[in-house]
């Protein structure tokens, strides 16, 4: 019997040496999304991190802002392109690319709380963790 366990157990570990292990990738929209929430949200609450991906989606379905998310992540001084992310700003993209917001779908905007130069005089939609998010650009 113990022949037979063990002889189990050695062709057991062949097959794991032998067949290809799974790996699971990521596509790029997902892997750029959690980047970006990972660079500005490292810290903070995971509800912090939704509401990052939040103004992100936000900005793709405006009319003022690039169809894409490539597009969108990709201008200039909008979000930093950050090089790392972490399993909650990974699984906080997901869910916001799956359609989770918690922010109106106005909210375009946002700004650190701790920032050295107010951004704008107006009145914040919401204030999530460090952040406060805005529906118009206090810049015009």
């Amino acid at each position: 019997m113990r022949r037979v366990v063990a002889l189990a157990a050695i062709a057991v570990a062949l097959a794991c040496m032998l067949v290809p292990s799974v790996s699971f990738t990521e596509d790029r929209d997902t892997v750029l999304l959690a980047r970006t929430i990972s660079a500005l949200a490292r810290n903070e609450s995971y509800e912090t991190k939704l509401a990052i991906g939040t103004v992100v989606m936000n900005r793709v379905a405006s009319d003022w802002f690039a169809d894409t998310l490539g597009e969108v992540l990709e201008e200039q001084q909008q979000f930093p392109a950050g090089s790392r992310y972490d399993a909650d700003s990974l699984r906080a993209a997901h869910e916001v690319l799956s359609g989770a917001r918690v922010l109106s779908g106005d909210a375009l905007y946002y700004q650190a709380l701790d920032a050295a130069q107010p951004w704008t005089d107006l009145d914040p939609v919401a204030i999530v963790g460090g952040y406060a998010f805005y529906a118009e650009n206090g810049n015009d």
